[in-house]
């Protein structure tokens, strides 16, 4: 009986521990959708755009899923998004190579919208997802 209480106050204390290792594990793996400024200091050393920025912590959101079709070409009008659209403090950019512009120090913080987002947040034309920067330019 007595080892039965030492095996039960093992696991006990075992359960107690979980879930700050499954806390560290949640943060460590943050927002899919988001880059903040504090996963930016992270890898400042190592990065000095935008670009490298979503390169390094984030390359899915470069290259879309190539089976999606936008909605112009599922209503046979033609035309639609083709890849990613870049905002840059809300000004839309011509492609996602102007990632490459923007200054990692200056980013407040990086977000992106899957198709579905895209679509209901900015409209038509967004159905390869899209690409948000802010930069402390925005908020001054």
């Amino acid at each position: 009986m007595r080892g039965t209480r030492a095996v039960v106050l093992a696991l006990l204390l075992a359960l107690v521990a979980l879930p700050h290792t499954g806390h560290a594990q949640q943060k460590q793996r943050g927002d899919r959708n988001r880059i903040s400024k504090d996963d930016l200091v992270e890898v400042l050393a190592s990065v000095n755009t935008a670009h490298d920025a979503v390169r390094t912590l984030r390359p899915q959101w470069l290259n879309p899923p190539a089976l999606r079709q936008s909605t112009a070409t599922v209503m046979g009008d033609g035309g639609g998004a083709t890849d990613v659209v870049v905002y840059i403090d809300d000004l839309r950019q011509q492609s996602k190579d102007d990632l490459k512009t923007v200054k990692a120090v200056t980013i407040v913080e990086i977000k992106y919208l899957d198709q579905n987002r895209a679509i209901q947040m900015r409209g038509p034309g967004h159905e390869m997802g899209v690409i948000e920067v802010t930069t402390v330019n925005k908020r001054k």
